[in-house]
């Protein structure tokens, strides 16, 4: 069996690992490359396979940086088969159609900006037929654990992860052993999803380390937090922004903003929920009840519930969206994207950031070079627009919230693969280090820290 690493090596996002054993070549998951100064260069480089050998994409989950870049795969070539749990080709068709519009919409102004120059037209990584060309690949999995036969003594199976709705564990099971993906790992005890399942044996085992040095605060003091910032914004008047994925953030967010609402903590105010993305993703949870943990489902079979009751209301058009920064203040703003490198939360950030009444609350990871990382690193003033806006509204980072598993996560579900040969992916390089020495010090691992474009044979 070889592994290359073709993305999320040394870096936390464009997730993509090759897979050869037994003559199938397997791709585990293709996303985009997000954040970095040169994350549109990286995500028009050229893959460093033959598209057109790959057999199947075994995709863990809907986020972008993991599926981001298959329409592109598709478009140079990949005719296979894309393997993934029913929730996550739901999401994926969802999030990929959003990704065209908005990779044709920049390609026209950057084409705008170059014929000015003199120069070339650019052209969209890819467009709405290659979004539709790529879900016809979709072979959706229904349910996890169970073994799909892929080809000869070949399989894979998919095991709840816990990160996001229908996320999973990949597994590849070989002639000659079996690998083990973790994908995104979510933390226990989290509102609507499933906790991770526990993870098969494996021979090998790459892993996500986006936490891999640090420990979460609990839900609950994250949930305190959310109340204290909603507490501290609204009754002086200010709006209280909520830079927020689409997906799963935002359920979880609305969730917990209800709570407070049924239980009457909640200040008067409105919840807008300011992403057409997160409310079309909003409306498959509701048909994917059944990958709900208990207290999901109990908590949804009733009405009101957290995506629909008196106080919450979605913003569907742009003309709506620009309303809310031309109304009085007192509301929270859910806006996407949740790393502020695009969408409306953009707009609504320039337009209250300076107020010292307003407030921002991060509720995900920030990665480096993006504007919400320049806030939560303690920025004065940032570029918005070509404008400088002052930095004034108070900010929460309220990390509780992180649909990815922390250091303490990590290793309990490690120690339960009981693998003898790790790689370590997904992840900052001082986190990787940081990550490595604990596990030769707690499990007394020799992980090895996957190189870009690396290829190592097991």
């Amino acid at each position: 069996m070889k592994i290359t690493f073709c993305g999320a090596a040394g870096t936390v996002t464009g997730s993509c690992h090759l897979v050869e054993t037994d003559g199938l070549r397997i791709l585990l998951d293709c996303g985009f490359f997000q954040g970095a100064h040169d994350q549109d260069q990286n995500n028009r480089a050229p893959f460093p396979f033959d598209v057109k050998s790959i057999d199947f994409v075994l995709l863990s989950h809907a986020h972008l940086d993991h599926a981001g870049l298959l329409p592109r795969l598709v478009r140079e070539g990949f005719s296979g088969k894309i393997l993934c749990t029913r929730p996550t080709a739901e999401i994926a068709r969802l999030m990929l159609a959003d990704s065209a519009h908005l990779q044709v919409e920049d390609a026209a102004y950057r084409t705008r900006r170059a014929k000015r120059r003199g120069e070339a037209a650019v052209s969209p990584l890819y467009n709405m037929d290659d979004v539709l060309r790529c879900v016809e690949l979709f072979r959706p999995v229904d349910g996890y654990d169970a073994a799909v036969p892929l080809k000869g003594k070949v399989a894979c199976a998919f095991h709840d992860a816990g990160h996001i709705l229908g996320s999973a564990c990949v597994e590849v099971r070989a002639s000659n052993g079996n690998l083990l993906f973790s994908g995104d790992l979510g933390n226990g005890h989290r509102p609507i999803v499933r906790d991770p399942s526990t993870p098969p044996h494996a021979d090998v085992v790459l892993v996500e380390s986006t936490y891999g040095n640090r420990q979460h605060r609990t839900i609950e003091e994250s949930v305190a937090e959310l109340d204290e910032a909603i507490q501290a914004v609204i009754p002086r008047g200010g709006n209280l922004l909520i830079p927020s994925f689409a997906l799963e953030r935002t359920q979880e967010v609305l969730y917990e903003i209800f709570q407070s609402w049924a239980k009457k903590r909640l200040p008067r105010c409105t919840i807008y929920v300011d992403s057409p993305l997160a409310t079309s993703t909003t409306h498959v949870f509701e048909r994917f009840l059944d990958y709900f943990d208990d207290e999901g489902r109990r908590v949804f079979a009733a009405h009101p519930n957290p995506f629909e009751f008196p106080a919450l209301d979605y913003i569907a058009t742009m003309d709506e969206s620009k309303r809310l920064n031309a109304q009085p203040g007192g509301s929270v703003i859910i806006a996407g994207s949740g790393m502020c490198n695009g969408g409306r939360i953009v707009h609504h950030l320039r337009h209250n950031l300076w107020n010292e009444a307003a407030g921002v609350v991060f509720v995900g990871y920030q990665a480096a070079g993006t504007l919400g990382r320049q806030i939560v690193d303690g920025a004065k003033s940032v570029r918005i627009f070509g404008e400088d806006v002052a930095v004034r509204a108070k900010v929460w980072t309220v990390n509780g919230f992180s649909s990815h598993a922390d250091q303490p996560g990590l290793i309990d579900w490690l120690r339960k693969t009981s693998t003898k040969r790790l790689f370590l992916v997904h992840g900052e390089p001082t986190t990787l280090e940081d990550f490595r020495a604990i596990l030769q010090k707690d499990l007394s691992l020799d992980a090895h820290i996957a190189a870009w474009q690396e290829t190592v044979s097991v």
